[in-house]
């Protein structure tokens, strides 16, 4: 099997392009407990929804919404682990950051990828800002962002529910003047 097209590659983790043959792993990535919870969803989606708004709709939105396949590197080939997402404000130059990790959790595959992302957001899409809310009960969530940069911003007070409780969302944000590490899109093109 050819190894598949990746855009950014790091020790543990790496980002490139949606692929169709994958649709049922977005799905399924999407449909854990963890993420729905996470999600603030209380019910599943069907495959046929992840499939027309993920795959399907890409062309449609491709200038609004960037879309990644998360591959975890540790293995002897790139394995597939998650989905990652920024929506982008053309307008403002910013946007927002969502990601469904599978398998790979805890092992700083996530913290590499949202890196990764960051590097693609800021210096090929030209973003100034990209944010993310996370629910405040997820401190692995937290942690793994501020692992790769984000900073947080402040906390909106019940607004939010987790496991039938209400709960805070923390507010965090990135910027490039701020992330603390050495840009691989600048590297490749000896920027």
């Amino acid at each position: 099997m050819s190894e598949p097209l990746m855009w950014l590659r790091g020790d543990k983790a790496g980002i490139g392009p949606l692929r169709a043959d994958l649709a049922e792993e977005y799905w399924r990535w999407e449909q854990s407990i963890l993420t729905i919870v996470g999600y603030n969803r209380q019910t599943p989606q069907p495959m046929e929804t992840t499939r027309e708004i993920l795959v399907e709709g890409y062309g449609r939105a491709s200038d609004r919404e960037l879309r990644f396949t998360v591959y975890d590197l540790s293995g002897d080939e790139p394995r597939p682990v998650g989905l990652a997402q920024v929506y982008v404000d053309p307008m403002r130059r910013n946007g927002e950051y969502v990601v469904a990790m599978g398998e790979s959790r805890g092992k700083g595959v996530g913290s590499e990828a949202t890196r990764l992302v960051l590097d693609y957001a800021f210096h090929v899409t030209n973003l100034r800002c990209v944010y993310l809310t996370v629910i405040e009960p997820n401190a692995g969530a937290i942690r793994a962002y501020e692992k790769a940069g984000f900073k947080r911003q402040g906390i909106r007070r019940n607004s939010n529910q987790w496991l039938g409780e209400t709960v805070n969302d923390v507010l965090m944000d990135a910027i490039p003047e701020d992330v603390p590490w050495k840009s691989l899109v600048k590297a490749q093109f000896a920027i």
